[in-house]
């Protein structure tokens, strides 16, 4: 670039400079938005994998059924184990051993004495915290309560200002909204429905 005093010679050296500005412009600007959507995309992926598993995991625990006198006293009865080997193995009191299995049921039993329990038995121990239903459909359901819910107090206004919409617009914003909502995740999605 020259810097002459000359206005003309300037002139022409930035006209020259500036389209070379813009055109690295229009060159970076979609190659970062394109970054930007390989990250999201991946994001996506990620959540979805972790989404996979947790609906393994929901439909095969669904399956398992706490026995009515727990787990411990059921396994401890099916293998035929007498209290005393138990009590022996785990470092614990006859009475000691019947309060866990009771503690078990009432669901006042820590994870810690669940595993010492199950190991002095030789038996496994898991542990799996699996939503009431599958993902993607909870996720729907509390997106389309929120959308409601924002669509109706929007509607209200609107009735008092006597621009109320039609069932059929109303569920298209609801559906709308939902999948935005979705989109998004905002930081109060999994709140009540009316802490927004």
């Amino acid at each position: 670039m020259e810097y002459k005093n000359n206005y003309s010679t300037y002139t022409m050296n930035l006209n020259t400079f500036i389209p070379y500005i813009c055109g690295i412009k229009y060159y970076i600007i979609p190659y970062i938005y394109g970054m930007i959507e390989v990250v999201m995309n991946i994001k996506s992926l990620v959540i979805k994998q972790y989404q996979e598993i947790i609906d393994k995991a929901t439909q095969q625990i669904k399956k398992l059924k706490t026995p009515p006198e727990g787990w411990l006293r059921t396994n401890r009865k099916a293998l035929q184990m007498p209290a005393k080997i138990i009590m022996k193995k785990a470092g614990i009191k006859t009475s000691e051993l019947y309060r866990i299995e009771k503690a078990e049921v009432e669901g006042t039993l820590t994870l810690n004495k669940l595993k010492e329990a199950a190991n002095a038995m030789d038996c496994d121990f898991h542990y799996a915290i699996v939503p009431r239903g599958e993902i993607k459909t909870l996720i729907e359901n509390k997106a389309r309560r929120h959308a409601v819910t924002l669509l109706n107090s929007a509607n209200v206004h609107m009735q008092l200002e006597s621009q109320g919409t039609t069932a059929e617009q109303i569920e298209l914003q609801v559906d709308q909204v939902t999948e935005q909502l979705i989109k998004e995740m905002p930081e109060w999605f999994w709140g009540e429905t009316n802490d927004h």
